[in-house]
């Protein structure tokens, strides 16, 4: 993630430059996103606040659903797993980032260290969407032993 910080001399970069550092999350370039923590960021658009990152590791369904629930950020709670209309709505064709090793389709405010992502969204108790970033395409797998990034919206 990048903060943006105001340097002040002191031995530090050029007064009045702006340096990045990696402890805040990237403002999105068309100000559709606006950070309210290092961690968190509302969506203009919808209102809808999200994490600024994912889970940074892969989890089952269930996990990633629990992982939500008991998210605190920023002081923060009522997290959920989002549904896959709202993770769909996240995608952005014009922008690529690094998702891990592979290339995402997203604004970057929002920061993926994989492509695929849960979704509460699912036909039944045992199949969930998940949100491919790569492809821009969303999938209902069987939960079974399938584990996915997460983000978490409220």
């Amino acid at each position: 993630m990048v903060a943006l910080l105001w340097s002040i001399g002191c031995g530090g970069p050029e007064e009045g430059t702006i340096t990045e550092t990696s402890s805040a999350p990237r403002m999105s370039s068309g100000g559709r996103f606006v950070a309210l923590t290092p961690d968190t960021v509302r969506d203009a658009r919808t209102g809808l606040e999200w994490t600024a990152r994912d889970s940074d590791r892969d989890l089952g369904w269930h996990d990633a659903d629990s992982y939500c629930r008991t998210l605190v950020h920023g002081g923060r709670t009522s997290w959920r797993l989002p549904e896959i209309r709202e993770l769909e709505n996240l995608s952005d064709e014009g922008a690529t980032q690094q998702c891990g090793d592979q290339p995402c389709h997203l604004d970057a405010a929002i920061r993926l260290s994989g492509p695929y992502v849960w979704s509460a969204t699912g036909s039944d108790a045992a199949r969930r969407f998940y949100r491919d970033f790569q492809f821009g395409t969303s999938l209902q797998p069987h939960i079974g032993k399938i584990v996915r990034r997460v983000l978490c919206v409220r």
